[in-house]
């Protein structure tokens, strides 16, 4: 599966030290990928692909999804904070990334289940695999439609993170430590161990992480984890390797300790509540196989992943009363199979083609009650399977020496069996600050007997009733021409989609209701061109792409006071965009990188509900234009070590940050839900000994101070009632690192 947006150019945005000669600039680097599951040049590869080496991420302090993709052009957001926006933790880190404008939609009402991504995430070739904050080889983001290739998920792009593979050479050890602001400590060690020459080696990481949060020392933000790693690469005999890995992770994240309230459309105060811990446990286990069959090759790639929560959160809910969410996951298993075949790198026609297959198993809950009381909001407990087949094929063919065509076609099946039991409360706002909508005694915030006394409404959905299946063709043509060796155009259409589903939410009267919805399609079309001029050191890709969305899903909550009353509409969407990036070796010890995105959406023929609910006709969740500045300066001192600058800044302007319903608007609602146009900018220094075996970073992010809203929920103007949670402030870290 896949629908999205399409790649616009690919540049490899490693803003790597600069060149150590005192003689005349140097060309930039060149950067091989394997975006397309060959290896190639960035600047030879036809699609949009950004990529960031491990060493500069480290030395920049960046080691979450957010702070990776930072500076990534149409690239925003990282890890799905879970439910209610709140940090409890997700199956599919994806699902807070967005690319393009184009993000995931969380299940309906609140619940547990994630919706299918629509940014495929893979860490060591694995789909949503773990391990890939520590001990980073290069980042790869490819912005746009990427399901011929790479199947469900990879609507808006692909985010592929390499490890470090095992070295059969050398013994090391790798290590690093680092401390910053709100007591952030990280620690992380990577010991390397050839077993028996040219054949046989393992790399054992391991890493440590805890931070305060921003706003309350152990609260929203806060949180601990502990990841291990282990691969085992074997090359028995000529043609043939085997790559074993198995990883751990543990993490506790903390919610809830103070409540953001937005007192007016761009000032946030704080009011103290009570502090929810998740504890979430994930295990993986996996391998590849290649073996070279002398006219191709054949890869094999299992993966066993899985994934248990145990979560309790606290959020403030409708009339400012406080709700206590109870989330268990104690059965989430991800199995994946993908078998390959492709042509060898020297062929002249290059091929792949190959079979993969996904399947899921979780069983899930989430109760929400008034924190006062216990008296119910909803339950829902879900069992749900989901299963994919997909079939795939892709060639590139050679018509001159400077033209190239490629087709690719991908068939998928995907079943999805839901069995779910959900209940609400009819009488859920009685003697609260609401108890008027439900006919009922109103109270004050936070009284004994919100919800109280209870009656309760249940619906269940199981067998056919929560089947559904869906079956879809993507394709990918693309057109690509050297109009000079370092000088390509290349032009495209593909298709997209992701899977529909059924889920239970809170209908009229709060009344239970199954909300079938359809699958995501999208057509993509892309033109683009990359270049390097003046002796390879000016890098120039540019690129332009439209999309139609025969039906974007947006997930909206009907009544912004009831947190369970959230349904998906499917909505056409037609977005156009251009991205520009460039680089530039000024001198031997300069470079400099600028950036630029821009994209207008804009939803038509709506759906019938949609007009009443949303005021937007726009989509919401991301800057439309943003601008990254990168600078790069190396000192070089007595003795051959040397200091190097780095500094990024990026504007970006104003955009809403969630949907605001028409009444809201009207009433000046759209001003609470508004961020502002802003700049944020990073810097940090770092000294490297002569022999690279030694380095000491300084860094400071968000130089500026700039505090963005990451999420809002505006409930009513009169009373005013909104919340709202901030990116982060200002931090200072220093990164000591060793190679031994």
């Amino acid at each position: 599966m896949g629908a999205a947006c399409l790649p616009v150019q690919a540049q490899a945005q490693t803003m790597k030290a600069a060149p150590t000669s005192q003689d005349a600039p140097q060309a930039l680097d060149e950067i091989v990928v394997t975006a397309e599951r060959f290896e190639r040049n960035v600047q030879k590869t036809a699609a949009s692909v950004t990529v960031q080496t491990g060493q500069d991420l480290l030395t920049q302090g960046k080691f979450t999804l957010s702070t990776i993709l930072e500076t990534v052009p149409g690239v925003s957001g990282g890890e799905s904070e879970g439910v209610s926006n709140e940090p409890t933790g997700n199956d599919s880190p994806a699902a807070g990334i967005t690319i393009r404008g184009v993000s995931s939609n969380g299940g309906l009402s609140g619940q547990t289940l994630s919706g299918v991504p629509a940014t495929a995430l893979y860490v060591d070739n694995v789909y949503n695999g773990i391990g890939g904050g520590y001990d980073v080889d290069r980042v790869e983001v490819l912005r746009g439609p990427q399901g011929t290739l790479y199947g469900r998920s990879a609507t808006a792009g692909v985010v592929a993170i390499h490890t470090r593979n095992p070295n059969l050479a050398d013994y090391s050890v790798d290590a690093s430590v680092e401390a910053g602001s709100y007591d952030l400590r990280r620690a992380s060690v990577a010991v390397n161990a050839p077993i028996v020459s040219d054949h046989l080696a393992l790399r054992v990481a391991a890493n440590h992480y805890e931070r305060d949060g921003a706003d309350v020392d152990k609260g929203f933000g806060a949180s601990r984890g502990d990841d291990v790693k282990l691969k085992l690469l074997a090359l028995p005999s000529d043609g043939v390797s085997l790559l074993v890995g198995a990883s751990m992770q543990d993490r506790t994240l903390y919610n809830g300790g103070a409540a953001g309230n937005l007192v007016a459309p761009n000032t946030v105060e704080y009011t103290p509540y009570s502090v929810g811990t998740a504890k979430l446990k994930s295990r993986q286990v996996w391998a590849e196989l290649n073996v070279d069959l002398g006219p191709a090759r054949l890869t094999y790639l299992p993966a066993y992943r899985s994934f248990n929560q145990d979560a309790t959160v606290f959020v403030v809910g409708p009339g400012g009363n406080s709700i206590k969410q109870i989330v268990t996951t104690p059965e989430d298993d991800f199995v994946t199979h993908e078998l390959r075949l492709t042509s060898q790198p020297d062929s002249m026609i290059k091929w792949q083609t190959g079979l993969f297959y996904y399947s899921n198993g979780i069983r899930s809950s989430n109760r929400n009650v008034w924190e006062s009381s216990d008296g119910l909001l909803f339950s829902a407990d879900i069992d749900r399977k989901t299963r994919d087949l997909g079939v795939f094929a892709e060639a590139t063919v050679p018509v001159t020496q400077a033209l190239r065509l490629t087709g690719g076609l991908r068939w998928d099946k995907t079943t999805v069996t839901t069995a779910e039991v959900y209940s609400s409360n009819l009488s859920v706002f009685c003697n609260t600050p609401l108890g008027f909508v439900s006919g009922c005694a109103v109270a004050g915030q936070n009284s004994p007997l919100a919800g109280l006394p209870e009656s309760i409404s249940t619906i269940k959905v199981s067998g056919n009733a929560g089947r559904r299946a869906f079956k879809n063709l993507t394709y990918k043509a693309r057109v690509e021409y050297d109009l000079a060796p370092a000088n390509l155009l290349y032009a495209s259409i593909s298709s997209a989609f992701l899977p529909g589903d059924v889920q239970i939410g809170t209908g009229a009267g709060n009344v239970p209701t199954v909300y079938p919805y359809d699958s995501e399609k999208l057509t993509a079309y892309e033109i683009g061109s990359k270049n390097r001029f003046f002796d390879r050191r000016l890098q120039v890709n540019l690129g332009a792409f439209y999309y139609d969305y025969a039906g974007y899903q947006a997930s909206v909550q009907l009544d912004q006071s009831n947190p369970a009353s959230a349904v998906l509409f499917n909505v056409p969407l037609r977005m156009v965009g251009v991205e520009l990036e460039t680089l530039f070796q000024l001198s031997p010890a300069d470079r400099i990188g600028l950036n630029v995105s821009h994209i207008d959406s804009k939803f038509h023929d709506l759906p019938a509900g949609f007009a009443d609910a949303v005021a937007q006709r726009e989509l919401w969740g991301f800057a439309p234009t943003s601008l990254t500045l990168l600078y790069d300066h190396q000192i070089r001192l007595s003795g051959g070590s040397t200091l190097n600058l780095h500094g990024d800044g990026a504007w970006r302007s104003a955009y809403d940050v969630r949907f605001t319903t028409p009444g809201l608007a009207a009433q000046g609602g759209l001003d609470y839900e508004r961020q502002k146009a802003l700049f944020q900018g990073n810097l940090n220094l770092t000294w490297v000994s002569a022999n690279d075996r030694l380095s000491v970073t300084g860094y400071v992010r968000n130089v500026t101070d700039k505090r963005y809203k990451t999420y809002v929920n505006l409930q009513s103007i009169s009373p005013l009632q909104a919340s709202a949670t901030l990116s982060d402030p200002r931090t200072f870290g220093v990164v000591l690192t060793g190679k031994f």
